[in-house]
């Protein structure tokens, strides 16, 4: 028994250890690492932009851009035509405010598109402000150079991507 007993222990030893090399452990998969999905960029508004208040709806309103050789700046030619709203617009007219403005895509915020004059006006981007009055079968045409003859260098560059447009208001008749 002296003799069964150490070969009995070492079998059982044996068994143990072989048992334990022969099995594989349970590892943990490894969690996959989330990899960050860029969000896209709003893309810039088309040009022109032309924001009209709603009594204007029906005037056909266009606005073209070129950019000018002596300066960084763009001139901007609008045309107005009430010919074909008849009855929309009263006898008196509407005074109008009209708000030009451009700016470069890359100095605005991503996704950047102003909704109104005091948008523009808040934003820091080059614009010009100016006074019209339009009567019914009335055609309009004006031209506005922004930014402004002499303006620095820096606030506009004709020739990296921009953005133009006007928004075009109703004053309050005074009287």
């Amino acid at each position: 028994m002296k003799t069964t007993l150490p070969f009995l222990l070492s079998l059982c030893l044996l068994i143990v250890c072989i048992s334990g090399c022969t099995t594989t452990p349970d590892v943990p998969e490894p969690a996959p690492i989330p990899t960050p999905t860029p969000t896209p960029e709003p893309a810039p508004p088309e040009s022109p932009v032309i924001i009209l208040p709603p009594e204007l709806s029906s005037v056909i309103v266009k606005l073209d851009a070129a950019p000018l050789d002596t300066e960084p700046a763009l001139m901007l030619q609008l045309e107005m035509d009430a010919r074909q709203a008849p009855g929309t617009l009263p006898s008196a007219g509407y005074p109008m405010m009209l708000t030009f403005f451009t700016y470069n895509i890359d100095r605005a915020p991503a996704g950047f598109s102003p909704g109104s004059a005091d948008e523009v006006r808040a934003s820091g981007i080059p614009y010009k402000t100016r006074s019209i009055h339009i009567y019914p079968d009335n055609i309009i045409t004006h031209r506005e150079q922004v930014p402004e003859m002499g303006s620095s260098p820096n606030i506009f560059n004709s020739e990296l991507p921009y953005v133009y447009g006007v928004v075009i208001e109703l004053r309050q008749q005074i009287g």
